[in-house]
């Protein structure tokens, strides 16, 4: 027993000094660190990661336009960011569109509650560079932006010459029949951000893309046609009738897929998308430059250069008849003049930043 006694003493004593060493001791620790692997192939990281969730380019609304009858109507329930040069927007404007220069609109809205308004309005001059930018912005997950369909030069007369001086048949004899085969399938370009995760990566690629000039005029093209692979990007049965000389069709909507034909586009050249308005041509391009591409877009489409046969087979050819309108307008700095507007009340302080002092390129350079 007292064997027993002095045992049970030791191991009272021992876990006495177990519990004094688990209190008092420091326990010296180091930092955790997480290596996160780096992304190898950029660019097919990208182009899965938009076909697993969505593949938005392909989607059957894509891309996305709203038309102006919606916008007027529902002037109270949308924000409309005006993307235009700040002159522009000073000598007419939506009422209660707010000014946003294309370079700071991702930085502005990142701090909003985008879902707070029904849908957010992208405005531009004719609706192609709204679209390029619409589609940069829902590839990042902005999923209420949508561009309206042809710009200011169809909501106020004021502004029609935007799409009136892009339209013409000057380069009838590049019309064509010939079918030409798409490129043998490749690789994709080479994206190397400083991105570690996959999100940065898509905000590095869309910050160096919004801002980018991705359109061509068709006198630019032709004079370098032969620089570019040019991708017809309308119904098969229309592009056996007539298209671009040297264009390659590729299906709407389903082609433009790492699982379809995207490997079909070269890596190592320019290449020039084209539709009948180039609205969704400029959708594609901002797609395309956001997986490496160097990518540009026709502006006006076929339009450009087709226009009085897109007339007569009924092709989405501009008709000043039907696409102009006399919506009003507001002039000034202020979104609204007339009323409290959304755009007066949004809270966020990229709203008070100054447009910078833009210097006007020349007009067959306008991206919008």
């Amino acid at each position: 027993m007292k064997k027993y006694n002095i045992i049970l003493g030791i191991l009272l004593i021992l876990i006495s000094i177990s519990f004094s060493s688990c209190t008092n001791d420091v326990v010296e620790s180091t930092h955790a660190t997480i290596n996160i692997p780096p992304i190898t192939n950029q660019s097919e990281a990208l182009a899965n990661f938009f076909n697993s969730s969505g593949d938005y380019i392909n989607a059957i609304n894509s891309p996305y336009l709203i038309s102006i009858d919606d916008v007027k109507d529902n002037l109270d329930n949308y924000l409309i960011i005006d993307t235009r040069y700040h002159e522009d927007y000073v000598s007419g404007h939506i009422d209660g569109a707010i000014n946003v220069d294309r370079e700071h609109i991702i930085n502005f809205l990142k701090p909003l509650n985008i879902y707070q308004y029904p849908k957010i309005i992208i405005v531009d001059n004719t609706g192609q560079g709204a679209s390029y930018i619409a589609s940069i912005l829902r590839a990042m997950g902005f999923g209420n932006v949508f561009p309206m369909k042809d710009g200011m030069a169809s909501w106020n007369k004021k502004f029609a010459f935007h799409w009136q001086n892009g339209i013409g048949d000057k380069y009838n004899n590049y019309i064509d029949t010939k079918i030409y085969k798409k490129a043998k399938k490749g690789k994709l370009p080479t994206v190397n951000t400083k991105g570690k995760t996959l999100s940065e990566i898509l905000e590095l690629q869309a910050q160096k893309a919004i801002n980018f000039n991705y359109s061509v005029t068709i006198d630019n093209l032709i004079a370098n046609i032969d620089d570019y692979y040019i991708i017809n990007y309308w119904q098969k049965a229309k592009y056996e009738k007539a298209h671009l000389k040297g264009a390659h069709w590729y299906e709407p909507k389903n082609s433009i897929n790492i699982n379809k034909d995207l490997l079909t586009i070269p890596a190592n050249k320019k290449i020039l998308v084209y539709c009948f308005t180039g609205q969704n041509s400029s959708a594609i391009t901002a797609y395309l430059r956001l997986l490496g591409y160097d990518a540009y877009s026709l502006r006006f489409g076929s339009n450009s250069f087709m226009h009085s046969l897109s007339l007569k087979n009924g092709w989405h050819a501009y008709n000043a008849a039907d696409k102009i309108h006399e919506y009003p307008i507001v002039t000034g700095v202020n979104p609204s003049v007339k009323k409290e507007s959304k755009a007066n009340t949004i809270k966020n302080p990229d709203l008070n930043f100054k447009h910078r002092n833009v210097i006007q390129p020349d007009p067959d350079e306008v991206c919008d």
